[in-house]
């Protein structure tokens, strides 16, 4: 849980034991399989042509039948490898990118973190927005042409997170945004390298590929969050830093 003051927003997090812990996957898996379809059918909505509910569009309930894009429903059909596994099919250890974190990575690890701790939707919309032109500047090659469909990831960020805030027991997993983010903007940059313009519909369908990529697998979910929480320990220890030459 994080603390933050009422002036700088500085904060001091102690970290749930739960994602430390191999238990965590069996309490997540339930979790996912209600979410990651409807994550994905968020972003889907925005490609046109998806079918939409008003009062049940971010229920976390999935129902087969899917009309829209057919990008997304295959999507959605291919979910379900990882999220088929059985309790005790989980792996046994973590496995995650040890590698010193850039300053972007390790902002953008915040601003999810933050997001998930939000006191409001409005709140956590806020910080999961400022992510895309921060992800869009991990690989400078293709920022310009990934600026032009930045409203369109804003969009659809805004709307996967809405999905994920609305159901208490899957909010901490804004904190995955930042990994689908970066696979997203890998893709994008592919296609720029190819010479193909970016368009609307193919950011959006390679938001809603990465979103599947990450969701669909509660192993990686769990990397990611441990991941998260370094990220949150290694800016703490900067603060720290700070304080202590600004008093030295």
């Amino acid at each position: 849980m994080c603390q933050y003051s009422e002036t700088d927003r500085e904060y001091e997090c102690e970290f749930a034991s739960e994602y430390e812990s191999e238990e965590f996957l069996p309490l997540l898996l339930p979790a996912l399989k209600a979410v990651a379809p409807m994550a994905i059918k968020a972003v889907g909505s925005l490609i046109g042509g998806g079918r939409r509910r008003r009062q049940r569009e971010f229920e976390f309930e999935y129902e087969g039948e899917y009309e829209g894009d057919p990008f997304i429903g295959k999507l959605l059909q291919g979910l379900g490898g990882a999220l088929g596994l059985g309790e005790g099919e989980f792996e046994s250890e973590f496995e995650f990118e040890s590698a010193p974190m850039t300053e972007y990575e390790i902002v953008m690890e915040n601003l999810a973190y933050r997001a998930a701790h939000s006191e409001s939707e409005a709140e956590a919309e806020a910080f999961l927005g400022a992510l895309v032109p921060m992800a869009a500047r991990l690989i400078p090659s293709a920022a310009k042409a990934i600026t032009s469909v930045a409203p369109s990831l804003v969009q659809g960020v805004a709307r996967m997170g809405r999905t994920l805030y609305k159901n208490p027991n899957t909010r901490q997993l804004l904190q995955t945004v930042p990994q689908v983010l970066k696979g997203t903007m890998g893709s994008l940059a592919n296609q720029v390298e190819q010479g193909k313009p970016l368009s609307q519909t193919m950011a959006l369908r390679a938001l809603a590929a990465n979103t599947a990529k990450v969701l669909d697998n509660p192993n990686q979910v769990a990397n990611v969050m441990k991941q998260s929480h370094r990220a949150q320990h290694q800016l703490q220890g900067k603060m720290n830093g700070k304080r202590r030459r600004a008093y030295a």
